[in-house]
């Protein structure tokens, strides 16, 4: 095969799957934002026309070309619109062409720092209108983008909208929310097992913000110490533009005995001038109101502190943000005259090759508890074992418990985890039990030459994962065939699948012909599309995140007992499953998940979880699999799905539904 052609084909993939998990659907499926933006564009047109001044309008990131309708339709004189993205740029020509208004708006295929006034632009607008803005808020490069325009492009005394920006935060105590952050020593029976090294312990985390849809989380999992602090605001209207680099300290008091563990934070947009036109971005427990709008794109931020401090009941604390051109951080003091806090860094390694989820599993005591307790009964003294594991220290249990010898093989590969590794390693004085191997081959010769070293690797065994890994199925079955009284840990995994109906979570897939009165069935096209060739109705969610209703009960779609494997011909399994509907509702897709059985009455599931872990019935630690349908429909008790699924060797799970129909 020609080696262009196989690159060409991979950029063409990941290509398709930006644009198919680009969340653009869940944009334009916001209508409190989009109107709000078109009530913003009526408002401020309509004061520029009354002050009999002529309304020349740039929208900057058109994307669609929404915004730049909506300056149409509310009778700017004119309207140029820039896009940089090709896919992007043409998308927003036939819509803006299906929708009569080719003759109204001029589309610049640019990036609007290229503009240039008197080439690009017959001259400087007097109304900016735009949509620059990510969950962080200035992530996405607002302020140059602002700045910019003022500089180059925009009257002295021009209107932008949004014209302003305010962002707040709120400092909480959360062992939940710190469970994502900082990984804890790990005990067993009450007792220290496995140490944690000083410099990941003390380490203050990665540097990027940790995004969550903070309004499910529950308020009895975190305790406000500072209500929510107004840190920053950013005044989009200023023909000086920004400052790039700011720093704002609050001197308060706590409202509760508590230790600082990080700040909550979101950001609200003051659409018009007068400020009457608000747009917020609050969690709905702050906001203390039901309606509030459901947004994927625009969600609530959690900042670490890098030294949590102990608060008592009304002590002076203060509250400290910084922000530079693209992030922002935050540092609790209680002096009032402190040294300023650098943008953190981590410097251990762990928190930059381990996802925040799989960190609150690490923590998960209740998983570790029963994981160790099963895994201790097949560990002897003397014992050779084999660890197979992804991103995982779990494998140092073994000589912990009398094991003699653990070759270690971390799917990830030697690459950064291998540094963090090598500490855990240190730190629990292992280096002469534990072997690091650095390949799957030095894997298979390790198995293979076990009669040679006259040691028997007498328990294989992984850490739990949310899915299959398929380099474990491989190394089991060799185990097995060259040792058949290996002892395989942990013995089964099930895979489980249940059709779900989703508060919101639908949006993001769900087709949209239009907006505000206006087609946008070219933009629907592209997205459909590039969600077939990338990555079918596939997505991953940490569903307790995003409120959903069970149709149906939790089906086995396939069980795979290790110990029977290797007497098995061909590793791809395959399934038609009915999925019975037990509860009326709309059936939006089905969800996947794994559950471990680690002895004949321990099971850990990742899914739909009996533990009910602050109320939610996912468990938090994982993200589970999303097939959604084609098409979403009404069932009702007593419909069935019929699924067509495919477990193939490398791990990946293929699903199609069949016809649908009523029972």
């Amino acid at each position: 095969m020609d080696e262009n052609w196989e690159v060409n084909s991979m950029m063409e993939f990941d290509h398709h799957q930006n644009i198919a998990r680009a969340a653009f659907g869940d944009m334009l499926y916001d209508s409190d934002r989009n109107q709000l933006y078109y009530k913003a564009l009526k408002k401020e047109i309509s004061r520029l026309h009354k002050a009999n001044k002529k309304v020349n309008v740039l929208d900057i990131g058109t994307g669609t070309g929404l915004l730049a309708m909506m300056a149409a339709k509310c009778g700017a004189d004119s309207v140029y619109a820039c896009e940089e993205f090709e896919d992007s740029y043409k998308c927003a020509k036939e819509i803006i062409k299906s929708n009569y208004l080719e003759h109204k708006i001029v589309l610049i295929h640019k990036s609007s720092q290229k503009l240039k006034v008197g080439v690009d632009l017959p001259h400087r607008m007097n109304l900016l209108v735009t949509e620059v803005f990510d969950t962080e808020l200035i992530g996405e490069g607002a302020i140059s983008v602002f700045n910019h325009a003022h500089q180059e492009l925009l009257t002295d005394d021009c209107i932008v909208i949004p014209s302003e920006a305010i962002v707040y935060a709120q400092v909480i105590e959360s062992k939940y929310i710190r469970n994502f952050n900082r990984v804890n020593d790990v005990y067993h029976n009450k007792k220290l097992l496995i140490k944690i090294p000083e410099n990941i312990k003390n380490c203050q985390g990665i540097e990027s913000v940790f995004d969550l849809q903070l309004g499910e989380l529950p308020t009895d999992s975190f305790k406000t110490l500072i209500p929510a602090q107004i840190m920053f605001r950013f005044n989009w209207n200023d023909k000086n533009g920004v400052i790039t680099d700011r720093k704002n300290a609050i001197r308060c008091k706590s409202k509760e005995n508590g230790i600082a563990h990080a700040v909550f934070v979101w950001w609200d947009l003051a659409m018009d001038t007068d400020g009457d036109i608000m747009l917020s971005c609050a969690p709905k427990w702050h906001l203390q109101r039901h309606n509030v709008p459901w947004r994927d794109h625009w969600i609530q931020g959690v900042y670490y502190f890098a030294n949590e401090v102990n608060l008592k009941i009304n002590e002076e604390v203060s509250v400290i943000g910084y922000h530079d051109e693209l992030s922002f951080w935050f540092d609790t003091n209680k002096s009032s005259s402190y040294l300023d806090v650098p943008f953190p860094y981590c410097e251990c390694d762990f928190h930059r090759v381990i996802s925040r989820t799989l960190i609150g599993q690490m923590n998960d005591r209740y998983l570790t508890n029963n994981y160790l307790t099963a895994l201790k009964k097949y560990i002897q003294p003397n014992s050779v074992c084999l660890f197979v594991g992804n991103l995982s220290f779990m494998g140092l249990a073994a000589p912990l418990f009398g094991a003699s010898k653990v070759y270690y093989y971390d799917v990830s590969g030697p690459q950064g985890f291998g540094k963090v590794i090598q500490s855990y390693i240190r730190s629990n004085e292992l280096e002469d039990k534990v072997i690091l191997l650095k390949t799957y081959k030095e894997v298979l010769e390790i198995i293979s030459k076990q009669k040679e070293n006259e040691e028997d690797i007498c328990t294989a065994f992984m850490e739990l994962s949310k899915w299959i890994l398929p380099e474990w199925i491989d190394i089991v079955k060799y185990s097995l065939q060259v040792n058949p009284k290996t002892n395989i840990f942990p013995k089964e995994v099930t895979v489980k699948l249940q059709a779900v109906e989703f508060e919101d979570l639908w949006k993001i897939r769900a087709p949209l012909t239009e907006v505000e009165g206006f087609e946008i069935v070219p933009f629907n096209e592209i997205v459909q599309e590039s969600i077939k060739i990338s990555d079918g109705l596939l997505e991953e969610k940490p569903l307790w995140e995003y409120p959903s209703k069970s149709l149906s009960n939790a089906y086995d779609l396939f069980t795979l007992n290790f110990e029977n494997i290797a007497n098995e011909s061909s590793l791809i399994l395959k399934n038609l499953l009915t999925v019975k509907i037990k509860n009326k509702g709309i059936c939006h897709g089905l969800v996947c998940w794994v559950d471990w059985c680690l002895d004949t009455d321990v099971c850990i599931s990742f899914g739909a979880s009996n533990r009910n872990i602050y109320n939610s019935d996912w468990y938090p630690y994982a993200r589970q699999r999303i097939y959604f349908l084609n098409k979403y429909r009404n069932v009702s008790p007593g419909d069935v799905i019929n699924c067509d699924a495919i477990l193939c060797k490398n791990g990946n799970l293929l699903v199609s539904f069949c016809n649908t129909y009523d029972h």
